[in-house]
């Protein structure tokens, strides 16, 4: 009878200790920053399969409290929470509040900003969501699989946009990489231990690099952020939109893109990565609309809108015209390309740091310039007068 008696406590040691060795467990605070500039700063945690963040954006000081629950897959169970403003002296302002569930074979998500009311139903379930998918990939890289070349795939929904593939991939015992169309490449960096310490994003739609530290006063960040806005106004984010317009020939031709800064960072070959689609600027793709057909070394380029992508190379660059004209700028299919044209490449004597695009009118047509660091790439065309 004695070894009967014993079995029922050994195999409720034997569960606990298995429960106990697959709970993750993990919490740091993310620096974000972009050149020399800190952007954003997050706490996180993560216990089995709950987790809560505390993401506070230096561009108008705004903080995001949020909390959810994964399933054991590293899928989103549920995740709800709030964004506000602090204001010194007054109660915060709250800005929103959103909630994200998975039900049946369904995932729903709502975001209330006063009055305003915005929602959204998928189906199937979804490893990322919404903006926080930059807090969300160091969270998940416990989920991550073990086996170097294995992937965990999902999907990424935000906005308007229809879901977009999710993969993280193990590419080396202490390296991952997190994509989507929609946010572009993240490259994660693991410790002895497996858990992230640093990230490089440049190149993808948050284009920031990260670094985990164990411990930092967020309460005194919040405030000095707050202070801060109060006295010199909000910081913003180091991105302005812009737009041109010019009539040469018969056409008359606008570029509308994001001018992004060079910020102390080295530009080409690492904010802008050699040999990779580019959107050209910042934010959106840049988009250029034009009332009659140009022509690139003989090429037509019908009238119309596209978005413009170029692919910067060490050995020349390429420009590209899309005609899916209004995209996000990572969310980008060559198969939708309409012309693709060399450019010029010419190296300045002199660093600018607002990125720039012009259409300079030349005797037969024009050439569309873009200009950035040192670094002055042109695409010539013809036009009918």
């Amino acid at each position: 009878m004695q070894p009967k008696n014993l079995l029922l406590p050994t195999l409720l040691f034997i569960s606990l200790f298995s429960l106990a060795q697959n709970k993750r467990e993990d919490s740091g605070y993310i620096i974000y920053t972009l050149g020399k500039d800190t952007i954003e700063i997050t706490h996180y945690r993560l216990t089995g399969d709950d987790f809560i963040a505390t993401v506070v954006q230096r561009a108008n000081s705004n903080v995001n409290k949020i909390k959810g629950k994964f399933f054991p897959s590293g899928e989103l169970q549920y995740m709800e929470g709030y964004r506000y403003k602090p204001v010194i002296g007054k109660d915060s302002l709250l800005l929103l509040t959103f909630r994200f569930y998975q039900k049946g074979d369904s995932t729903y998500f709502e975001e209330k900003s006063g009055n305003s009311i915005y929602r959204r139903k998928d189906s199937g379930r979804a490893m990322v969501n919404y903006w926080p998918y930059v807090q969300m990939n160091v969270i998940l890289a416990n989920y991550a699989p073990k086996n170097v070349g294995d992937s965990i795939v999902s999907n990424h929904i935000i906005g308007d946009l229809p879901p977009a593939k999710f993969v993280m991939k193990r590419i080396a015992d202490r390296k991952l990489t997190a994509y989507s169309r929609v946010m572009g490449l993240f490259t994660l960096y693991l410790n002895e231990k497996g858990k992230v310490e640093s990230l490089d994003a440049t190149g993808s739609s948050y284009n920031v690099k990260g670094t985990i530290v164990p411990r930092l006063n967020l309460d005194s960040i919040i405030l000095s952020y707050a202070r801060r806005e109060e006295k010199f106004g909000p910081f913003g984010w180091p991105n302005k939109s812009d737009s041109i317009q010019t009539v040469i020939g018969n056409s008359s031709i606008k570029i509308n893109y994001t001018r992004p800064s060079m910020r102390g960072r080295v530009i080409f070959g690492e904010v802008v990565p050699w040999n990779r689609y580019w959107r050209t600027g910042a934010n959106q793709a840049t988009k250029i609309t034009t009332s009659y057909p140009l022509y690139f070394n003989g090429k037509i380029l019908p009238a119309g809108v596209y978005s413009v992508l170029t692919m910067p190379s060490q050995t020349g660059w390429t420009m590209m015209f899309n005609k899916e004209a209004n995209i996000w700028g990572t969310d980008y299919n060559s198969a939708h390309d309409v012309l693709r044209v060399p450019m010029q490449v010419e190296q300045l004597k002199e660093p600018v740091e607002l990125m720039t695009i012009e259409v300079v009118p030349t005797a037969k047509g024009g050439v569309i310039n873009v200009i950035w660091e040192r670094t002055k790439a042109s695409a010539h065309f013809t036009a009918k007068h």
